[in-house]
């Protein structure tokens, strides 16, 4: 697979993911994160591939857009880190919040395929 063949395969993937997490598409879900996923959100909480789906699930949060921009790709035999800024709105726990963040996000490749393994997002400071 050439690169160019990859980072459309990783942007597809997250087409996938993104469209899933507002549908709360607990099937696609599974299918693309890893069993060892850790999810750092923009707040430090941090969540694993269960804890993650249990609460999008349960309703703690309930995205309703997911934008990604800016992407540049690292790619390390069968590891793709994923850097990007992303505009989310979403209700967390009932509080509508929309924001914007910078984030990594690491992809691998192993027998299933490729699966989101971890995201580090981080908010971006208002500037007055």
């Amino acid at each position: 697979m050439s690169q160019d063949e990859l980072i459309a395969e990783i942007e597809r993937r997250e087409a996938a993911r993104h469209a899933a997490m507002l549908a709360k598409d607990k099937v696609v879900l599974e299918d693309l994160l890893d069993d060892q996923l850790v999810y750092v959100h923009s707040s430090g909480v941090a969540d694993t591939k269960a804890s993650y789906l249990e609460g999008l699930q349960t309703g703690v949060w309930d995205y309703h857009r997911v934008d990604v921009s800016g992407q540049q790709y690292a790619i390390h035999g069968d590891t793709v880190l994923m850097f990007c800024r992303l505009a989310i709105e979403v209700t967390v726990r009932g509080i509508f919040k929309s924001f914007e963040t910078n984030a990594l996000l690491v992809w691998i490749h192993d027998s299933i395929g490729w699966r989101l393994a971890a995201v580090q997002s981080s908010s971006i400071p208002v500037m007055s």
